[in-house]
């Protein structure tokens, strides 16, 4: 093996003494330069050589620095020296202004040594510099090279131009330097007219060289002129400044400066400026005048203030734009408008839900959802997308759930995989990037309807007779209904030996649309009939809705029963003794042996129905007690060890006779001078001996005097009463009745006797009726014949309750009914009460909707004012109005206030219709005619009047409620109160009152205590007051 070295042209890498014998690897580091290395092997053999090359790649080396060979007042144009031997893939140039310590803006990708740097500022200082890149990487930059462009005229007008006048004809205007003079500013040039129509060439002008102020003469006094001011480079003109209004008047402020707007809110903007120059106290500011208008509106709305430097403007709309302009005002006038100045508010969230939401269910499991925008003035931004919340309304599972990021551009939405026929709540919200608007009204919409999923529940099957079975069942689950169930179909087919045959019969049994509405514990039942006697059916039931039929239930076998036996032959024949002599022969060919006969009988009306059980032996029977002129019914059946069969029924007539009877219990219901009104019942029913068809009543004066001493009248039936007029005074007639069939008259009833009443009792009252009903009490009326009545009047009620009324009255308030219940008065004179001219009516109370009492939420304030809470009306009844009514109790001379009733319906009405008439309290609840309740004379008042009972309601705030003033509550008077509801069932006036409140005093004065004259006469106290106006009311309405 030879040895193995490695050299570096003529030296030596590898040591002699240490070269390795076959192999020798040269591992080189930090290699900067390229070179050849060569191995050599020696041996005894000989020496040989090989070369390897080691070439180094660097990074490109510096460009040589950039040189300006061209300027413009946006650009630089740059050469440079590549500075690489080797090949530069590109070159990168960094740019900033000068003095910066922001990092470079680079271009890079640039293949040439030439380059032009653009979208730079005119008139600006910048540096450059270059770096080159190869395969290997970036190369170091270049040294840095200032460079400045060219001039360019100014890009924005002269700053904050402001002036005043010095005399009534001169003017001197001020100005600051552009913000962007793109060069050397070498003056300005300053246009002013007082003409803004014409065109700007059109002005007068000035110019203007290192000064930033000129003076203007020769003005015409008292007009306004406009002035605009420029600035000029070498290069050309810059653009004009914004008008600036002057007016040629001394000691009228000059247009404020800097005038601007900044957005503080959605609905409010600040607005700064500068204050125009003030010359000596005479000439002071003493206000500014805004004037503004939203973008699209015609109308200019002004704002005068007093002098500051800025003003937050409010309630402004979301989302629009709107423009101000404003002028100082000193004692001498209003100055010049400063130019518009636009601002526009941020968006926030719509102030309004979407429009015209509609939902409909395409299918079982969904609902689309469509709408329209928000109007535009209540979008308050762009619309950004659109939200739906939805929730299902029925059962536990009310959870609420939202659909967001419906793009804008949407106006419809179908929502998916919800419940089948399942009534949903639907709300859309709009959205802008503030947020979402509120939420829509809520639709109430359900899914369409599906076949249901469960069968009928509880299926029972019972056999009913040899050709018939009786199913019953009940609904499917709620759950599984999916619809609604519309009807039923019972399947059913014949069975033998497990196995169907014959045809699949179905029974349709459909709802009628009053039993749709789904009740758990309802059940169905149908009858299937015409099936074979002793045989086996397999039954199933299946609910069907709109869409079509549902499962069924699980099938169920049954067998029919044995045939019972048919009906026998029966023959009827009557007997002119008051019999019926019935004879039958069995049902041909019974199925099974017969064990018995059952026969129903009897008049077909009265009820019940004889029933007699035969043996199977017996063939005949006699009926007994057959009347004349009646309808008999007889039906008999056959029995067998399975039961009743078919009953045979035969109707059999008797021919009619005269009654062989008279009426019977003839009374006077009433009696007049002139007349008696009587009553009386049928002949007995077994006389009567057919129908009766009418009455004769024959009467006569048992002294026979007179030429009405005798008389006869005919009532024809239904009519068992008849009024006898023209009779004598005071005068006894005997009277009998007699009754007729079609055949002919029965005979008549004994006499009995009846005096008509004397002349001097004739008639009492008339007129009697009911004039108010309440729900403890009613208020009953009357008219009194007689101007000086001797004899008091008794009012008969309620199963033997009486009232006496002095016979001066025409009125009393019953008391102590109950709620909604019918009474029936009679009102009679109490002296010839027996037999005497009675007058009724029939009422019903009303109901009771106000059954709590009035609340106070607080205590009474100083001005006389108390919230309290109203009771609720728990009815479904109409009610015309409600009244709030207040009652200030009477004090007593112990300083104790007088306690109300327990209710406001128990009133002393005849009292208070007195008051009521003494004071024409009616007229006095107007509120154009109401006269303040005083302490010395304290009246229950109406204080407010509602279609629709409020929750709360403030008494004494001194508004008009419905025509009634709500008076302050007087210092150190105690009230109570109550609400009265006017009811709008009958023809009656009818109303309810809730119970008292608990009593309210306002702020103690120490008031003097409130008596009668007399003490021991306290004719009413609190509850006569609130009846006074509950009566008032009554009147006014009747």
């Amino acid at each position: 093996m030879p040895y193995v070295k490695w050299m570096l042209g003529t030296e030596d890498l590898t040591p002699e003494d240490d070269m390795p014998i076959g192999r020798n690897v040269l591992e080189l580091g930090d290699i900067r330069q390229s070179n050849n290395y060569t191995c050599v092997a020696m041996s005894t053999l000989g020496v040989i050589e090989a070369m390897a090359q080691i070439t180094v790649k660097a990074l490109p080396k510096t460009p040589g620095n950039p040189v300006v060979t061209e300027r413009t007042a946006t650009s630089i144009t740059l050469t440079w020296d590549s500075g690489n031997p080797e090949p530069v893939s590109y070159y990168i140039i960094q740019h900033r202004p000068k003095g910066s310590e922001d990092i470079y803006k680079e271009i890079d990708s640039i293949t040439t040594t030439r380059y032009s740097v653009g979208g730079l500022s005119p008139y600006s200082h910048y540096d450059f510099r270059v770096a080159a890149v190869n395969t290997i990487g970036r190369g170091p930059a270049s040294d840095s090279v200032e460079a400045r462009t060219a001039e360019q005229a100014p890009s924005s007008p002269p700053r904050l131009v402001r002036g005043r006048m010095l005399s009534t004809t001169t003017a001197i205007i001020h100005w600051d330097g552009p913000e962007e003079a793109n060069g050397q500013v070498v003056g300005y040039r300053v246009y002013y007219t007082d003409d803004n129509t014409l065109q700007v060439n059109q002005w007068e002008k000035l110019m203007v060289r290192g000064v930033n102020f000129i003076t203007i003469q020769s003005l015409t006094p008292n007009k306004t002129y406009y002035i605009r001011v420029l600035a000029f480079t070498s290069v050309g003109d810059g653009p004009l400044s914004q008008d600036l209004q002057i007016i040629a008047k001394t000691g009228v402020p000059s247009q404020p400066s800097d005038f601007k707007g900044e957005v503080k809110s959605e609905t409010s903007i600040l607005l700064s400026w500068v204050a125009p120059p003030q010359t000596g106290p005479e000439n002071m500011i003493t206000g500014y005048e805004l004037v503004y208008r939203r973008s699209g509106d015609n109308e200019e709305k002004k704002l005068n203030f007093d002098p500051t430097s800025s003003y937050l403007i409010k309630n402004l709309k979301p989302f629009s734009s709107y423009t101000f302009q404003l002028a100082a005002r000193s004692k001498h006038g209003i100055g010049a408008y400063t130019n518009e100045v636009t601002t526009d508010t941020p968006q926030t969230q719509p102030s309004a839900p979407p429009q015209e939401v509609t939902c409909s269910s395409p299918s079982s499991t969904s609902i689309l959802v469509s709408w329209v925008p928000p109007l535009a003035e209540f979008q308050n931004g762009n619309i950004t997308g659109y939200s739906i919340q939805y929730s299902v309304t029925e059962g536990d599972n009310r959870t609420s759930q939202q659909v967001s990021r419906i793009p804008p551009e949407s106006s419809s939405y179908l929502l998916e995989n919800l419940e089948k026929w399942t009534e949903y709540g639907i709300t859309v919200r709009a959205l802008t990037e503030a947020g979402e608007g509120p939420e829509s009204l809520q639709l109430l919409v359900r899914t369409d309807e599906d076949v249901p999923s469960g069968p009928p529940r509880d299926v029972v099957t019972q056999a009913v007779n040899s050709s018939a079975v009786r199913v019953v069942w009940r609904a499917p689950a709620v759950e599984q209904q999916h619809g609604q169930v519309r009807g039923y179909q019972v399947h059913y087919v014949k069975m033998n030996y497990g196995e169907p045959t014959g045809p699949n019969l179905i029974k349709d049994i459909l709802i009628d649309d009053s039993q749709w509405e789904y009740n758990e514990s309802a059940e169905y039942e149908v009858v299937l009939g015409e099936l074979q006697a002793d045989t086996a059916y397999s039954v199933s039931v299946g609910a069907y809705t709109a869409k079509g039929d549902g499962a069924r239930s699980k099938s169920q076998t049954l067998c029919t029963t044995l045939p019972l036996p048919e009906c026998p032959r029966l023959s009827v024949s009557p007997t002119p003794t008051g019999t019926a002599q019935l004879q039958w022969l069995p049902p041909p060919n019974p199925p099974t042996p017969l064990l018995g006969y059952r026969l129903t009988f009897g008049r077909l009306d009265v009820l019940p129905l004889t029933v007699v059980e035969f043996p199977a032996k017996e063939k005949s029977f006699t009926a007994q007690d057959i009347h004349k002129g009646a309808s008999y019914v007889f039906r008999l059946s056959a029995r067998n060890k399975i039961g009743y069969g078919e009953e045979v029924v035969i109707e059999v007539t008797t021919p009619e006779d005269v009654p062989g009877g008279y009426p019977e219990n003839i009374l006077s219901k009433g009696a007049s001078a002139s007349s008696i009104q009587l009553v009386w019942k049928s002949v007995p029913l077994i006389e009567q001996n057919g129908k009766i068809v009418k009455y004769s009543v024959q009467y006569r004066d048992v002294n026979g005097r007179g030429g009405n001493a005798t008389g006869e009248a005919v009532v024809t039936v239904p009519e068992s009463s008849v009024t006898l007029e023209g009779l004598s005074a005071d005068t006894v007639y005997d009277v009998r009745v007699c009754a007729f069939t079609a055949v002919g008259a029965g005979p008549y009833s004994p006499g009995v006797q009846f005096r008509t009443q004397p002349l001097d009792v004739e008639v009492f009252a008339t007129n009697f009726r009911v004039k108010a009903a309440m729900k403890n009490s009613v208020l009953l009326t009357w008219e009194i014949r007689d101007k000086t009545p001797s004899q008091p009047f008794t009012i008969l009620y309620d199963k033997g309750q009486s009232v006496e009324v002095d016979g001066k009255q025409n009125q009393k308030l019953i008391t102590g009914l109950q709620p909604e219940t019918q009474y029936s008065f009679l009102l009679t004179n109490r002296g010839n009460s027996a037999g005497g001219l009675q007058h009724r009516v029939t009422v019903t109370t009303a109901p009771d909707v106000l059954r709590s009492k009035p609340t106070l939420v607080g205590k009474t304030n100083a001005d006389g004012m108390v919230t309290v809470q109203l009771p609720p009306a728990q009815t479904t009844t109409t009610v015309r109005g409600y009244y709030v009514v207040v009652v200030p109790l009477k004090k007593q001379r112990g300083g104790k206030f007088l306690t109300p009733g327990d209710n406001p319906d128990q009133m002393n009405l005849d009292e208070l219709l007195k008051e009521i008439n003494r004071t024409s309290v009616s007229q006095a609840l107007r509120v154009r005619r109401q006269v303040p309740a005083s302490q010395s004379d304290p009246r229950a008042y109406v204080s407010a009047h509602f279609k629709t009972l409020p929750q709360e309601f403030t008494l004494g705030d001194g508004r008009s409620y419905g025509e009634f003033r709500n008076r302050p509550l007087q210092n150190g008077q105690e009230y109570v109160f109550f609400v009265l509801a006017l009811l709008d069932l009958s023809n009656n006036t009818m109303y309810s009152t809730s119970p008292y409140s608990d009593p309210v005093t306002s702020n103690d004065v120490d008031p003097q205590p409130i008596v009668d004259e007399e003490e021991g006469l306290l004719w009413v106290v609190g509850p006569v007051m609130a009846v006074i106006f509950i009566v008032c009311i009554v009147i006014a309405i009747l």
